[in-house]
């Protein structure tokens, strides 16, 4: 099987720490991301770098069950999170500070999980992806740009 790749970014009128912060906590990511059902069970690392959590996700109608874990985290530059039970994927996070706004890079990789190939054509998979990553970001920017931060 081989892994599929999608690339998008935006930029967002916001400092990056509030960016960086707001994708590290992976209770956030129901909130903007279309296909997430739940996440939970949501742990602290052992090392202290990021999370490991559960999640519950929707590909083309079908509902996959799963396990995130960050594998590597760089304040403000960078996030990444691998999951390998449930559905097989990376998501690297980048983030460009400049001034108060963020540039942000979001790189999805993930194979297509058999299950739903019996079900669906890739091609209608992967363009299904690719518009729910474009919603994603647009949901990311709405989110932070409209709704102040706490004080």
């Amino acid at each position: 099987m081989n892994m599929k790749t999608i690339v998008r970014d935006i930029r967002v009128d916001t400092p990056v720490e509030r960016v960086f912060d707001f994708l590290l906590d992976p209770n956030n990511l129901p909130e903007i991301w279309p296909n997430i059902v739940e996440v939970k069970t949501v742990k602290k690392a052992k090392d202290n770098e990021g999370f490991n959590f559960n999640w519950a996700y929707k590909m083309s109608g079908l509902l996959f069950e799963g396990k995130c874990e960050t594998i590597d985290q760089t304040p403000y530059d960078r996030l990444i999170i691998k999951s390998n039970k449930g559905l097989d994927s990376t998501i690297t996070w980048r983030f460009q500070p400049s001034g108060r706004e963020t540039h942000v890079t979001f790189k999805f990789e993930y194979q297509i999980p058999s299950s739903l190939l019996k079900r669906t054509k890739e091609e209608f998979v992967v363009q299904e992806n690719e518009h729910e990553v474009e919603a994603l970001l647009q949901n990311l920017k709405s989110r932070l740009e409209l709704q102040p931060a706490y004080a």
